[in-house]
């Protein structure tokens, strides 16, 4: 499974310079960049035609002020500012007024210690602005998402834009399932050489599973936002715009799609780990019977010549006991037995 292809790939793109934190553009033109605020709103005013998007760092100290000022501005209530600023991983769509508000979270997984961290990511969207909330790090960057988008955007507008995010927080639960993949695989791979995990290879195989949970309960409250986005897109009456629509009505289409499979490989990635330890634990008892079959084998082997050693040196009287002659004869009884016992047991794959 691949984290997307073509248009819907949201990282599809290279960017020259530092990202900016918010972009104005009208069509193909880029008019503003790196504004906030008030400035941004100027910039929509002086440009009918003008779009913008803005994201904002959770971490930085002005998100929340700048979210209030824009809040009241937009003419929404207070409780748009709280699921804004929430932080319980929750997935959400809803209309407000001529709003959007969609809560969706990133995931991003650290290879040294398979350990998933889940960003919270919430949009606010307008038919002219898109304002993003989200943990900005270097793995996860929805500024960067956006920046190398500039051609869908042109002739997509804010409803793009949110596509592309979309599309990048889907690509972040393919990321993460496709190394959890890799990385059974590779324990799977172990096992086809016969012998059962290591310890090292177990203790990494225990810090897989944690992380099972986590990647898949993000993506499966992301199946009803995904549809209702696909089902609920903007629905302009000018004969221009129906060709724009249609193209975005595919485009949520496949993005539903591409989260479906993604969705679907989350929850089979449970099945497979559990056979990976199952088939490891079986080879490990496989192992151990072959060790006891062994150990079995030469047991009854070393008990020959001790029988009759044993048998041969009571006190009593006994043929041959004393003579030169008897301890060969008895000396080649143990050969022979040792010899058949080997044979045998060796015939059987018992040693």
């Amino acid at each position: 499974m691949t984290a997307g292809s073509g248009e819907l790939t949201a990282t599809t793109g290279t960017l020259a310079g530092p990202i900016p934190v918010s972009r104005v553009w009208a069509g193909t033109k880029v008019l503003a960049e790196d504004l906030a605020g008030e400035d941004l709103g100027d910039v929509l005013d002086l440009h009918d035609d003008a779009l913008c998007w803005w994201v904002l760092d959770r971490s930085s100290d002005y998100a929340q002020d700048a979210l209030r000022r824009l809040i009241k501005e937009f003419d929404l209530d207070a409780l748009v500012l709280h699921e804004l600023v929430a932080t319980d991983h929750r997935a959400k769509f809803e209309e407000i007024g001529q709003a959007r508000l969609v809560l969706t979270n990133a995931v991003t997984i650290d290879q040294h210690t398979a350990q998933v961290t889940v960003h919270p990511v919430s949009v606010l969207v307008t038919d002219r602005a898109l304002v993003c909330l989200a943990d900005v790090t270097a793995d996860m960057d929805p500024r960067r998402w956006l920046a190398a988008a500039g051609e869908r955007l042109a002739t997509g507008g804010t409803a793009a834009a949110l596509q592309v995010l979309v599309s990048g927080v889907i690509d972040s639960y393919a990321v993460v399932v496709d190394w959890l993949e890799q990385a059974g695989d590779e324990l799977a791979d172990e096992l086809f050489t016969g012998r059962p995990l290591s310890k090292e290879q177990q203790l990494w195989a225990f810090r897989l599973r944690p992380a099972l949970p986590s990647v898949r309960r993000v993506p499966e409250p992301m199946r009803e936002v995904v549809a209702d986005l696909r089902d609920v897109h903007p629905v302009t009456k000018p004969k221009a715009q129906r060709k724009v629509e249609s193209l975005t009505g595919r485009r949520w289409a496949l993005i539903a799609e591409h989260h479906d499979r993604v969705a679907n490989a989350a929850d089979s990635l449970a099945e497979s780990l559990t056979s990976v330890f199952e088939t490891s634990l079986a080879l490990a008892d496989l192992q151990l019977n072959v060790i006891m079959k062994k150990l079995t084998g030469w047991a009854g082997i070393v008990a020959a010549p001790t029988l009759i050693t044993g048998f041969v040196g009571m006190n009593v009287g006994f043929p041959l006991q004393g003579t030169g002659y008897g301890f060969w004869v008895y000396l080649v009884l143990m050969i022979i037995a040792v010899g058949v016992l080997w044979y045998v047991f060796r015939r059987k794959d018992w040693i």
